[in-house]
């Protein structure tokens, strides 16, 4: 347990450092989101709680680093990380395409939240045309990133599983 979220929040910092360094950069005027895609694989893989609670956490990186409101991000991130964990159990997760078509609702999802919460709170108005320009483009690029981190929240689940879960291990007292 405590290497999977020892791995987990290494996916997080990278995906911040990433994003920060390199992919807000891009000349698109929008980038993809790596946060996003962590807490959507998470929670499409693990449920409700666990994409509830990447997705806070994610959202509260997003929050420090943007230099935000705190509390604009993590409603926003909770708010999608519990949708990918409620949809989980409807998902078929086998299929090529899901990550991909969850991506692009999630981004989406995203955008219209953080939206409407900047929106309400005052905080800055919003040129619901230009988001509407953003969202597709970064909706896009999550679409495309979207398989290789769900491969790599796979193969976190796969190296910190107990090997052997049904068998109890007794160990012998000398007297």
């Amino acid at each position: 347990m405590g290497l999977r979220l020892a791995l987990l929040a290494g996916c997080l910092l990278a995906g911040a450092v990433i994003d920060g360094a390199w992919l807000s950069r891009l000349p698109l005027g929008a980038g993809p989101d790596l946060l996003l895609l962590v807490v959507l694989a998470v929670g499409l893989r693990r449920g409700f709680e666990s994409g509830a609670v990447i997705g806070v956490v994610a959202g509260y990186v997003r929050d420090l680093l943007s230099g935000s409101p705190l509390g604009v991000f993590a409603l926003s991130y909770l708010a999608v990380g519990a949708m990918a964990g409620a949809a989980s159990p409807m998902v078929d997760l086998q299929q090529r395409a899901m990550p991909a078509a969850s991506a692009l609702v999630a981004t989406l999802a995203l955008a219209l939240i953080s939206a409407t919460t900047v929106t309400v709170t005052g905080v800055v108005v919003v040129s619901w045309s230009l988001l509407a320009a953003d969202s597709a483009i970064a909706a896009a690029m999550n679409a495309v990133l979207a398989g290789p981190v769900d491969a790599l929240v796979r193969w976190i689940d796969r190296v910190t599983q107990r090997r052997y879960s049904g068998r109890v291990i007794g160990h012998k007292v000398l007297r």
